[in-house]
């Protein structure tokens, strides 16, 4: 199981178990006398599969470690004692680490049970403490199960399970953290006489010594799979809402297989998009009976159906087997018939393969490529994504519309469908997978392990938070310096969080002491106690009551450009720019001089977002966004929807003829005298942050609300920092979240970028970091049923390594 690794991982862990609740499956084993009843740890790595349902995983029938129906996790005793976490586990895309550290015979009650996700301690929700040395039931004589017991039985993946008997033990004994991350670490000490280390090597033996093997309930030899908190592979994403509104499906299997209990059609999507380079390769088997009626392919990060029907409209790419028995493909919404060869029935595989250095799409059926297709070769393709489609990023989709069909996925992880067929046993090029069919060469299975190098890689000891960060701090009413930021920040935004203030904006580009207010037009002013210095782990701040309330809370958002500004001379405007190419952000200070004009932005390719701003006088916020309307802007300042700028005219704000707004070396500027980002004969001086995405660090991209309680999924690819957000079509505030301020899934506080209101912690405005994005699930700024929205993100982490949250 164990292996020296020469990438991420000190220690790689091979397997998992799948347990489905469907099949009541668990693993059972009677302990005899324990060491100490009283003092135990028990770890262990979980990807979720259903959520919302009570399940049990390391229990007797009256005692143990489970997951509630609101998606908390816990520790209880019947009638004794119960510990239940505040956060919520509605991650189902990648693995958390669990460990329970029990000692009853602690003085100290609220010492006694503690729970670390991660880790991090976890805060309890609600407890009743267990009286000074109690037993812990499962720890106790008696037959005890993994998984859980009728009828509450677990859902997902179990990986790398450790019961210490007779010994407390914090998290480090299991895991530890590398470059910000949470990781493995493979235990060195003694386990006690009912110990034991569950490794799921194709077997339920015990690895620890001591021969406490487990028997397998329900379980088959299919269930041992090679996804792993090493090696995150990808499913269906079960929290991803439907966008045809449709809630007629459920998951099973690991979230691999899908079932519908009415007849509407219905969509699901992968949890890995695929890279934004190398060549890719998953399998899909139809299970059912009557009409087939279902769609495979990809669709782009943002793709919206809006009403009942497949994957069939614009971005997306798919085969669709029709009820007549005809192969239809679907190409950014357009469709030819390919006649009966390219349709499957009811126990067909269909293999897909995509290239997405070139976009290049493949389908077979059975292991034989359809149309004389060869994707080794690279020659007749089924289709091919446009290079829009592929910069947006793609996700596996699926559609199917009959309740006779359960379609199966296969990303690597079992080639025999849940059981259905035999197994193929065939890997991937690196090893990696079990295929019922050969991928084609130089084609590899959709995991983490298989996702290329990042620009921004903790393999290098290179973290998206050593060039964005979060940081918390509370006022004094006196000069302080805020650090904990880890780097020399070129721009802060800052907000108090405890009451009503404007936020304040500094850049090294216009020098400290120099504030502008996202809240207001107003322009710029000379703060001599705001932002003093800019220092080597964070900045310092005087006595200004806006941004240093003695005892007030607040929140700093810290970026790192590229340090001393240097001239650019790119655009028709001679700038000033501090510019990192690397992550895809730079800071651009140049002077208004009225017409067509362009300014170099400093970055290697053209600009997804810019936010310009006057410094001399008073003037909207402009906000050029790629998912905008041509040649349309936001207000930063303001609430309204997209609109030109200034309003009467289409040739203001930040455009270029072809409404683009930005080339790889400059932006451009409008021409009105009375716009807001380039007025001509006073020598006017504006500020420009310019931003584009950077794979596994930073998004900026669209999602389209639903009006419902269960909301959107916004696919980042990774575990968000920080997002902002604002409807494009409609009134509403621009959302800010980040992963610093309260809570723990859900996360409830928001401020706004043009409110100066205090942090809003109300009900009903909840959202999920997770692992590869945000869910939505409330909140009529972020959520408004058809409504367009855009974003800006950070990352967190990327999802190559991301722990689930």
């Amino acid at each position: 199981m164990y292996n020296a690794s020469a990438g991420f991982y000190d220690t790689e862990i091979d397997n998992s178990l799948r347990f489905n609740d469907n099949d009541s499956a668990n693993l059972s084993r009677t302990f005899g006398t324990p060491t100490n009843a009283k003092k135990n740890t028990v770890s262990f790595w979980y990807k979720r599969g259903n959520i919302g349902v009570d399940s049990r995983i390391f229990t007797d029938t009256g005692t143990g470690i489970y997951i509630g129906s609101s998606n908390t996790i816990g520790m209880t005793r019947a009638g004794v004692g119960n510990f239940l976490t505040s956060g919520l586990l509605r991650d189902v895309s990648s693995w958390y680490h669990v460990v329970l550290k029990v000692d009853t015979t602690l003085a100290t009650a609220s010492d006694r049970i503690k729970i670390y996700i991660n880790g991090v301690l976890q805060s309890a929700s609600g407890q009743t403490l267990f009286s000074q040395n109690e037993d812990t039931y499962y720890a106790t004589s008696g037959t005890k199960y993994i998984g859980g017991y009728s009828p509450y039985f677990t859902d997902g993946y179990l990986s790398d399970i450790y019961f210490i008997d007779g010994t407390a033990l914090d998290p480090t004994s299991f895991g530890e953290t590398k470059s910000g991350i949470w990781i493995p670490k493979e235990y060195s000490g003694s386990y006690g006489t009912n110990g034991f280390h569950l490794e799921f090597a194709g077997n339920a033996n015990d690895s620890s010594g001591n021969g406490n093997n487990w028997t397998a309930n329900n379980i088959s030899s299919h269930d041992y799979v090679p996804d792993s908190p090493t090696n995150n592979f990808c499913t269906n994403n079960s929290v991803a809402t439907d966008t045809t509104g449709s809630t007629n499906h459920s998951f099973s299997e690991g979230n691999l297989k899908v079932s519908t209990s009415s007849n509407n059609w219905w969509n699901t999507f992968g949890t890995i998009g695929v890279p934004s380079s190398g060549k890719y390769y998953w399998e899909y088997r139809a299970v059912g009976s009557g009409t087939v009626d279902q769609n495979v392919g990809v669709v782009t990060t943002d793709w919206y159906r809006g009403s009942d029907g497949g994957i069939d409209t614009a971005d997306a790419y798919s085969l669709y087997t029709f009820s007549g028995g005809s192969g239809y493909l679907y190409t950014d919404g357009s469709n030819v018939n390919k006649g009966t060869g390219w349709a499957w029935t009811w126990g067909d595989i269909v293999n897909f393969a995509i290239d997405a250095d070139t976009g290049k799409i493949w389908y077979g059926i059975n292991g034989t490529w359809l149309g004389s297709g060869d994707p080794a070769a690279g020659t007749n393709e089924a289709h091919t994504v446009t290079s829009g489609d592929l910069a947006k990023g793609m996700l596996p989709a699926f559609s199917g519309y009959w309740t006779g069909g359960t379609p199966v996925m296969n990303f690597g992880q079992d080639s025999t469908f849940a059981g259905a067929t035999t197994a193929g046993g065939n890997s991937d090029g690196n090893g990696i997978g079990d295929f019922k069919y050969a991928p084609p060469s130089g084609y590899l299975a959709l995991c983490s392990a298989n996702v290329p190098e990042l620009t921004i890689d903790p393999i290098n000891d290179d973290t998206p938070e050593d060039y964005f960060n979060t940081v918390l701090y509370t006022g004094t009413g006196a000069t302080q310096s805020i650090t904990g930021v880890g780097f020399q920040p070129d721009w802060v935004w800052l907000k108090r969080r405890s009451s009503s203030a404007n936020p304040t904006l500094v850049d090294s580009v216009r020098g400290v002491t120099k504030t502008l207010e996202s809240t207001v037009t107003g322009a710029e002013e000379t703060q001599a106690q705001s932002i003093t210095s800019f220092d080597s782990d964070g900045w310092t701040i005087g006595s200004r009551v806006q941004d240093n309330q003695s005892s007030g809370t607040y929140v700093s958002w810290n970026w790192k450009a590229g340090g001393t500004a240097v001239s650019n001379t790119d655009g028709d405007n001679t700038s000033s720019e501090s510019a990192n190419t690397d992550i895809g952000f730079s800071i651009v200070s140049y002077t208004g001089s009225g017409g067509e004009k362009t300014v170099g932005h400093g970055l290697d390719q053209e600009c997804d977002m810019v936010i310009v701003k006057s410094r001399d006088n008073t003037r909207p916020w402009c906000v050029m966004h790629k998912d905008l309307s041509s040649n349309y802007n936001l207000s930063l300042n303001g609430t309204g929807g997209q609109y030109h700028f200034p309003s009467q005219s289409s040739n203001g704000g930040i455009h270029t003829p072809d409404g683009t707004g930005s080339t790889s070396t400059t932006f451009s500027l409008g021409n009105g005298t009375s716009d807001s980002v380039n007025v001509n004969g006073s020598g006017e001086d504006y500020i420009a942050y310019c931003f584009h995405s950077v794979e596994g660090y930073s998004k900026i991209g669209k999602y389209t609300g639903n009006g419902s309680s269960d909301g959107p999924f916004v696919y980042t690819g990774f575990r968000p920092a920080w997002i902002m957000l604002k409807a494009t079509s409609t009134t509403s505030n621009w959302v800010i979240l980040d992963n610093r301020r309260p809570g723990y899934n859900r996360d409830l506080d928001t401020l706004c970028a043009n409110l100066s209101s205090a942090e809003d912690a109300s009900a009903g405005t909840t959202n999920s970091i997770v692992s590869n994005g945000l869910k939505i699930e409330g909140g009529s700024d972020r959520n408004i049923s058809g409504a367009t929205y855009i974003y800006l993100a950070f990352a967190e982490q990327p999802f190559k390594y991301a722990n689930a949250r």
